[in-house]
């Protein structure tokens, strides 16, 4: 006769692995991880998001985020843009400055990485922090 605590044990290991084969079909790979939270543009470099992204976008209604995104693997500050494509989807972008922007900045200064490739743009996927661009 098996004792109540072996019984126990058997039905508690199954349910552990019946919760960990369900909670484990809820993680996703689609996009690298990437903080909501990071510090926010100055006036000079929400400036410079508006004018790029109105030139990436062709003068459409766009939205960028409030804050850069960390957990990006190039170097730099980086700000996620979208806009509407006619088929619904969105086109999102990733703008990488190499520093920050205090001021105007000239041609021959403007070294700001503009990143339009799927694979790229994952950190801009999963954001919350949307603000339209006036």
């Amino acid at each position: 006769m098996p004792e109540p605590l072996a019984a126990f044990r058997t039905v508690g290991f199954g349910l552990l692995v019946l919760a960990s084969t369900v909670l484990g079909g809820c993680r996703t790979d689609a996009a690298p991880f990437a903080e909501t939270s990071g510090p926010a543009p100055n006036a000079a470099e929400i400036r410079y998001i508006r004018e790029t992204g109105s030139a990436i976008y062709r003068r459409q209604p766009f939205e960028w985020t409030r804050g850069f995104v960390t957990g990006v693997a190039a170097s730099g500050y980086a700000i996620c843009l979208r806009a509407p494509m006619r088929d619904g989807r969105l086109d999102h972008t990733l703008l990488i400055l190499q520093r920050r922007i205090e001021g105007a900045v000239s041609q021959v200064e403007d070294d700001a990485t503009i990143l339009r490739a799927s694979a790229d743009v994952g950190p801009c996927r999963n954001r919350s922090d949307w603000v339209p661009a006036r």
